[in-house]
Formats: structure tokens, C-alpha cells, sequence
């Protein structure tokens, strides 16, 4: 997993009347790193039905999609992916309930600190996010940013520990931050930067130049500054 980690947050998006799908397909026209729906706000048939929906999409593009908190719902819909916070299932037994199907999941985790890291590579998580690094808008409960320089020392014990799995920086990733934080982990979860001014089928296109760009930037090529 390297460059851009689009998220896809429902309740971003009912804010400004976006279709959910229009939108998950309109990332996932630049090709991004990975998806994530992030549904805290829907009941749990639509976050299904969602689910299932970009299940599809996300396999049909070739890029991997995760399941924000819900194993359960990833198992019905077979996405292949789950992440999870602090407070969530943890790692192994959410292992431990796909090993009952037969299945497999690729599991990330949220961390914060040093203690969480270790906690974390501990137990195989698939990838570690890493975060807040700058303020974000879009997690309430969400620890105070910890900053550039505090995300490079974090990635860095992450590696002495041996972990070479993808780091991702998580909270106020933008476009105009996107290169920095692209130099010192793998990928950049990204919610915000994503959404478009203009609305309709121009905002659709200006997501997906949205998406190119952050995920370049990230990988460290030449920004496009055009968004068709």
C-alpha cells in the first residue's frame, strides 16, 4: 500500500448531498492505494447495502477496500478488509471470528503512541495507521494532533521494531501537506481534501482530480494541478 488511503464518510458526504457511490467511483477513477467507507451515521441496512456496493466497485477497480468498525458487515458483503480503533474489536479476535468462516481478513489499526505501536505490531495488524497528525474536523473524539515531526519518530519505532507492513498518517491531510507527510510513512488516509466544491457531475470530476493529485503527491511524483 503506497499513496493515497481514500476514505469515503458518509456523513461528510450527506452534509453536502453527495451520492456515496457516485463518490466511492469517482475516487476510484484515480486509482488510489486503498478505500475505506467510514458509515457512523446510517443505520446498519444502508451501511450493508453500501457496503456491498463498493465491494463491487472497489474489486472491479483493483483496489483494496476496508470496512470502517463493522467485521460483521465486511464478512456479509465479502469485502476484504477492516479497520478498527482503539476501542474497537481487537485484532486477533477479529481474526479469530473470520477463522470460523474459513476466511481471511487484511486488519488495520489506529494508533496514537508508542505503547499502541507495539501493541499493534504485537498482534499482525496489516497496516498501522498513525494520528491525528494535524487537526481534522471529521472525528469528534479524535486525540489532539500530534505533528509532523512526532508522526516521523512514531513511523521510525514502528521500523525498529522490525514492522515493514504499511504505515498510514491519519487526520488533516491536504493537498497542500500531502508530499510532507508522503515522505515519511507509505500512505495518507484522506477524508476532507477529498470533496469537491462544485457540485454535481464537475464536482464528481473535480473529486476524482482531487484524488490523482493527492495520490501522487504522496508518492512523491510531480502534483497535477489540473482537475478535469
Amino acid at each position: 500500500m503506497r499513496g493515497l488511503y481514500a476514505i469515503v464518510d458518509t456523513a461528510a458526504l450527506d452534509r453536502r448531498g453527495i451520492d456515496v457511490v457516485a463518490f466511492a467511483e469517482a475516487v476510484l477513477a484515480a486509482g488510489p492505494a486503498a478505500l475505506q467507507l467510514r458509515d457512523k451515521t446510517s443505520g446498519v441496512r444502508r451501511t450493508l447495502a453500501l457496503l456491498a456496493e463498493l465491494t463491487k466497485l472497489a474489486a472491479r477497480a483493483g483496489v483494496p477496500l476496508y470496512a470502517n468498525d463493522r467485521p460483521d458487515l465486511a464478512l456479509l458483503t465479502g469485502c476484504p478488509g477492516i479497520h478498527v480503533g482503539q476501542t474497537d474489536l481487537p485484532v486477533p479476535l477479529i481474526r479469530a471470528l473470520v477463522a470460523r468462516t474459513g476466511g481471511s481478513f487484511a486488519v488495520g489499526l489506529s494508533t496514537y503512541d508508542e505503547a499502541q505501536i507495539d501493541a499493534g505490531v504485537a498482534e499482525g495488524a496489516d497496516y498501522l495507521g498513525i494520528g491525528p497528525v494535524f487537526g481534522t474536523q471529521n472525528k469528534d473524539d479524535a486525540e489532539p494532533p500530534i505533528g509532523l515531526p512526532r508522526l516521523a519518530a512514531l513511523a521510525e519505532h514502528a521500523r525498529s521494531l522490525g514492522y515493514t507492513r504499511p504505515l498510514v498518517a491519519i487526520g488533516g491531510i491536504t493537498l497542500e501537506n500531502a508530499a510532507a507527510v508522503g515522505a515519511v510513512v507509505d500512505a495518507a488516509a484522506v477524508i476532507g481534501a477529498l470533496l469537491p466544491i462544485a457540485s454535481g457531475d464537475a464536482g464528481l470530476a473535480e473529486t476524482t482530480g482531487r484524488a490523482r493529485t493527492l495520490h501522487e503527491a504522496i508518492l512523491g511524483a510531480t502534483p497535477r494541478t489540473e482537475h478535469p
